[in-house]
């Protein structure tokens, strides 16, 4: 390989010896010879002569330890670049090898799991069959794909035992209340589903469970703002005569202040009865929301009947929700066995169920709501009873 003399020192000298003097006078044996050459120099009066001189090319031990240093540093970056950007190249071809394979085995399960497996259709038929709403099923599903692998998924009993937990623990009951007297309670809701019935039930039940628990009989008073429905302040008067509890009819704000503040200081509870409207009808909800703006610090609960479809619970819940209800009551639950409309609409709206109505017996047709009834009433599914007694009863 050529040297590149332009890098290197050099001396001249008549000789080769004179240079190689020259050379250890400088720097004694530390220096390497790279190169020689004779050159033509001028010389003599005004340089009209020439002579031929020798030329050597040098660099000295430490210059060349340098630059011998400085290219294995080179070499040496230039290679760990190199296998480094061979390493990085193979790291990422194996990490797009996963990906690839990862995203088929999600795209598997989620075909499995979705089409495919019978234990997924035949829990989605059921919950169909109970009238489940789509979201709430889509939910369900998946919480399925979540908990069980391919093959857990083929054992149907553990998957069902799942659901039904899972059903029970989207259900809420809400706490029991506080008493702290007079207690109110408001009851609203659309026409036809049995505020009235109801309110009476809640009155004869409190006479009920004092007499049960030989507790010290409350004072009830009674009264109703429906003044459209024909009927309604007869059918409570016949239970106040039965309960031996006043009842009293109101109109306006005014009265229900009036009422109020007469037997506040008089009376463990309060039952007010309000008139039935349809969802829609935001006019008059508005309405019976300024005839009840008294400072009652009431429990307002919204009465559904069980039947109702999703849609139609739907609007009921969203165009009453200015009325500050805490729960719900869900009555005439002996006209069906379908809860998953129910269920589905309040673990949407996260509400609570308070009460459970059925029948026509003042004292007996209404209860505490509970979740182990709910499942229950579950259709399609095996339902372990003890299991969910223990799981979701009361403690």
């Amino acid at each position: 390989m050529p040297v590149d003399n332009s890098k290197l020192q050099y001396v001249d000298g008549d000789t080769l010896e004179e240079c190689q003097k020259k050379l250890f006078d400088l720097y004694g044996r530390n220096y390497h010879t790279e190169n020689r050459e004779t050159i033509i120099k001028p010389c003599g009066f005004l340089g009209l002569r020439t002579k031929a001189v020798q030329r050597v090319w040098y660099t000295t031990v430490e210059e060349r330890e340098k630059d011998e240093a400085s290219n294995l540093e080179r070499n040496r970056q230039a290679i760990l670049a190199s296998q480094t950007a061979t390493v990085l190249k193979s790291l990422a071809n194996k990490v797009d090898e996963m990906s690839t394979k990862l995203n088929s085995m999600n795209t598997n399960i989620t075909s499995a799991t979705n089409e495919l497996h019978p234990t997924i259709k035949q829990i989605e038929d059921i919950l169909e069959q109970n009238e489940f709403t789509m979201s709430y099923i889509r939910m369900m599903e998946e919480k399925i794909r979540g908990q069980f692998s391919l093959d857990e998924l083929d054992d149907f009993n553990l998957v069902e035992r799942y659901v039904v937990d899972w059903i029970g623990e989207s259900i809420k009951i809400a706490p029991e209340k506080v008493f702290r007297p007079p207690h109110v309670v408001v009851v609203i809701g659309p026409t036809g589903v049995g505020k009235t019935t109801t309110i009476s039930k809640l009155a004869a039940s409190t006479i009920k469970y004092a007499k049960t628990n030989k507790l010290k009989e409350p004072q009830l008073c009674i009264f109703t703002i429906d003044s459209m429905r024909v009927g309604a302040y007869e059918q409570l008067n016949r239970v106040a005569e039965i309960i031996h509890a006043p009842i009293r009819k109101a109109e306006t704000t005014e009265d229900v202040q009036e009422i109020y503040d007469e037997y506040r200081e008089h009376v463990d509870y309060i039952f007010v009865d309000t008139g039935g409207y349809s969802p829609n009808d935001s006019t008059h909800i508005a309405m019976m929301k300024d005839v009840l703006d008294v400072k009652m610090n009431p429990d307002v609960y919204i009465c559904v009947t069980a039947s109702t479809k999703a849609s139609d619970l739907q609007s009921i819940f969203s165009n009453y929700e200015p009325l500050n209800y805490d729960s719900v009551i869900i009555t005439k639950c002996d006209e069906t066995k379908v809860f998953g409309n129910i269920i589905s609409v309040l673990w949407d709206r996260h509400k609570s169920i308070s009460y459970i109505t059925d029948g026509q017996n003042l004292a007996q047709n209404i209860r505490k709501a509970s979740i182990p009834e709910l499942l229950m009433n579950l259709n399609g599914f095996n339902i372990d009873r003890e299991h969910i007694e223990n799981k979701f009863g009361e403690k």
